[in-house]
């Protein structure tokens, strides 16, 4: 974790109650599913409320050993942030790639940002600290691999203090504050008020995002169907469901999912281009036009489209450009390998390894699995061909 002290929020990315549900949501219509299709069966779906948001024994009674009812707010505090941060940081690893309930973080003492919120959420909920989950608007989150694009929010937990609190040796006024676990811009604003049903709906979108990149469709579905069960205006499942109904041929479902994930809002450039592609598919080339055309008047927002100009420009050994372009598609997002990768060769290449590094190890934090952070590590330790003079 580079963040060494606590900032005034816990926020955590993602794309990402009770037992899974077996109810088409209200707002979804019924010829959107395809249970037939993916072997629908509800139990597929095995984590509960209980069991992603209680918490492990052993913290549990580390928490009841303190006299947490006689205390204000203030020790409270004190008790939830010491198990969460130390003197030179947090006490918790940040991973990207899956999901965990608060008990499972605990004992791997790591996790996304979703599974770091839930875990800071239970623990405040069993001391009695009044807090809520919000989601605020930040950059794109853009997470990319084996060729699907995965979009998240940004989640944070917001505390309620009635007195002073001291954290960190900085202390906080009556009022409110946030604990982010991966600050970004914009992580401080105030955000939209999430349930537990909506924190649930994207625990189960993150989930059924990890088994979509193993290819295992049926348990994807189910779980992509049970997020939508508890928050049918949950755009990034909409958005996934479509890529699994795209990826196996449902186009007709997909273009449903994306007109009405596109009707919550302005929609998005990946919006477009995943409808362009479904209406391709399907031999509807003049309409698919129609969005080819409003893909090319807002490239400027695109990511792809910087990453393609910064490819291009390596492949020419244009290393400045390179820089610049690449450096346009990192603004637009984060969490994107494939913009990672190729500008940390930019940078080498270029001569500027110390940003080279950064780059990688921003990419490590992604996807520690990905082959590229290997092949970049090689490069910069000068065992591969090609390379300018750093």
């Amino acid at each position: 974790m580079r963040y060494q002290k606590l900032c005034v929020v816990v926020a955590c990315v993602l794309a990402l109650g009770g037992c899974a549900s077996n109810k088409v949501a209200s707002s979804l219509s019924a010829d959107l599913w395809q249970d037939q299709a993916f072997h629908y069966q509800p139990a597929l779906v095995s984590e509960t409320r209980e069991t992603i948001f209680g918490l492990d024994a052993a913290l549990v009674q580390d928490l009841k050993a303190v006299d947490r009812i006689g205390f204000a707010t203030e020790r409270r505090m004190d008790i939830l942030l010491s198990r969460l941060y130390g003197p030179n940081g947090i006490r918790l690893a940040y991973t990207s790639g899956h999901t965990t309930g608060a008990s499972q973080t605990w004992r791997e003492k790591r996790g996304d940002c979703l599974s770091l919120t839930i875990l800071a959420y239970s623990a405040a909920k069993f001391l009695g600290i009044e807090a809520t989950m919000q989601e605020v608007q930040v950059p794109v989150v853009m997470d990319r691999r084996e060729g699907f694009e995965l979009i998240n929010g940004h989640v944070n937990l917001f505390v309620r203090n009635k007195v002073d609190v001291s954290v960190n040796g900085s202390t906080y006024g009556p009022g409110s504050l946030v604990i982010d676990f991966e600050p970004q811009g914009g992580s401080l604003r105030p955000g939209l008020r999430l349930s537990e049903d909506a924190i649930l709906a994207r625990f189960y979108n993150n989930r059924a995002t990890e088994y979509l990149l193993q290819k295992n469709h049926n348990h994807a579905y189910a779980y992509y169907r049970a997020a939508l069960a508890l928050a049918p205006d949950y755009t990034p499942a909409l958005n996934n469901l479509a890529q699994l109904y795209g990826r196996t041929g449902h186009y007709q479902g997909a273009e449903k999912l994306l007109r009405q994930a596109m009707g919550q809002g302005e929609p998005t450039y990946s919006q477009l281009a995943a409808m362009q592609r479904v209406l391709l598919a399907q031999g509807r080339q003049g309409e698919a036009q129609q969005y080819a055309d409003q893909l090319t008047r807002r490239q400027h927002e695109d990511p792809y489209y910087w990453l393609g100009q910064g490819i291009a420009a390596l492949q020419g050994g244009e290393w400045r450009d390179a820089v610049s372009a690449l450096e346009r598609a990192e603004s637009l997002t984060t969490g994107f390998e494939e913009v990672h990768y190729n500008l940390a060769l930019a940078y080498l290449r270029a001569g500027k390894r110390e940003a080279a590094e950064k780059q990688l190890a921003a990419l490590r934090k992604i996807n520690q699995k990905d082959p590229g952070v290997a092949v970049l590590a090689k490069k910069m330790q000068g065992k591969m061909p090609g390379l300018a003079p750093s």
